[in-house]
């Protein structure tokens, strides 16, 4: 991922206003950070659960490709936390889930929305140009997105756009939720 400017991706901000096609997503999105916040613990069958309706938003079939459960429930709520996870241990939620970290990313963002942004594709798109599977796939892109996605957020200008994006949807969201739909949204529009 090239060097982008945080004014880059405030730029695009102005496409928050007139986008409708995440309706059905910002419909259950609230629900599924609602079904982790109030949690202290998460157990297997939360990560479960949350596994299965991530999958939902996709357009592949969840299919666990580990055992790994007792571990990935131990990261899960590590999670939780305001420390990121580490390189190590998002493999071993990817090993689990799908071998996918665009699930990963979905799931690490409903259970603590303020640390992790959603990845996929079209984020992807967005930053590179490009959106083969195998640079989506890349965990060092993933961190690189979010330390973009926090210099973006801590941005002064960046407030007035986290409110009125909020505004649109209706119910309070992360500033790490906001800067991702404006890359999102202006996927086919590439950064770079």
């Amino acid at each position: 991922m090239k060097s982008i400017q945080v004014s880059e991706v405030l730029e695009r901000a102005i496409f928050l206003e007139n986008d409708s096609t995440q309706d059905s997503y910002n419909k259950s999105y609230c629900h599924f950070v609602k079904y982790f916040k109030d949690k202290q613990q998460l157990t297997e069958h939360d990560l479960i659960i949350a596994a299965n309706f991530t999958y939902g938003w996709m357009p592949t079939i969840l299919e666990f490709k580990s055992d790994e459960f007792d571990l990935a429930v131990s990261i899960v709520n590590k999670a939780k936390q305001s420390k990121r996870i580490s390189d190590e241990e998002l493999l071993v939620l990817k090993k689990l889930m799908n071998n996918s970290i665009v699930g990963v990313s979905k799931i690490l963002h409903f259970i603590n929305p303020n640390v992790y942004a959603i990845w996929d594709s079209r984020v992807c798109n967005f930053l590179t140009g490009k959106a083969h599977a195998y640079k989506v796939q890349k965990s060092g892109l993933f961190w690189a997105y979010l330390d973009l996605c926090q210099k973006v957020a801590a941005a002064p200008e960046f407030e007035v756009i986290h409110r009125n994006y909020q505004e649109k949807v209706g119910y309070e969201i992360t500033p790490m939720r906001t800067v991702e739909q404006i890359m999102f949204i202006c996927s086919n529009n590439p950064i770079c």
